[in-house]
């Protein structure tokens, strides 16, 4: 099977976006952007995400046990950028993020009393805070699946992304 083929076809597919965050233990925000989420389960209420293994993250999200899933809004690109380790410049090049640059630095957001004072960025279409229930292989991801034990939904339009590119609803 041809792996730039496979890539090309679930590129593909339009997903929403999202930021998952956690903090650790001691008291340090991570966060990823990650279009591989989806929920699972009404009862008991289940979403899962899924995490490169070889991503710090993963290890992160393991070992904190908690996680909150913010969905972004149609004009939060720059936010997905940021947390998926880059930058759009000027010109619209791509540019990484600077290993020295905090990717929380400046953004508003609340901690979630529900999982464990992960961040909860603002201007968001909906956030969810999670309990890791289940960390399950799956290939060279792992799919965290989380108990949602809080919901903050604000509305709005999602962000969207496929084949590279964002978007928004028609």
């Amino acid at each position: 099977m041809d792996q730039k083929l496979f890539k090309q076809a679930v590129g593909s597919f339009a997903s929403g976006v999202t930021v998952v965050t956690t903090r650790t233990a001691e008291g340090g925000d991570h966060g990823m952007t990650a279009s591989a989420f989806s929920s699972l389960s009404l009862e008991p209420p289940l979403v899962l995400v899924c995490v490169q293994e070889k991503n710090q993250t993963h290890e992160l999200l393991e070992a904190a046990g908690h996680f909150a899933v913010n969905i972004l809004a149609r004009d939060q690109e720059e936010r997905s950028n940021r947390f998926a380790g880059g930058l759009v410049d000027a010109d619209g090049n791509w540019q990484s993020w600077p290993a020295a640059r905090d990717k929380f630095a400046g953004l508003d957001f609340n901690r979630g009393e529900a999982c464990g004072g992960a961040a909860l960025l603002a201007g968001c279409v909906a956030q969810l805070e999670c309990r890791l229930e289940a960390l399950l292989p799956g290939g060279d991801h792992g799919i965290f699946v989380g108990r949602v034990e809080a919901v903050h939904v604000a509305g709005g339009d999602p962000l969207l992304y496929a084949k590279g590119r964002y978007g928004g609803l028609a």
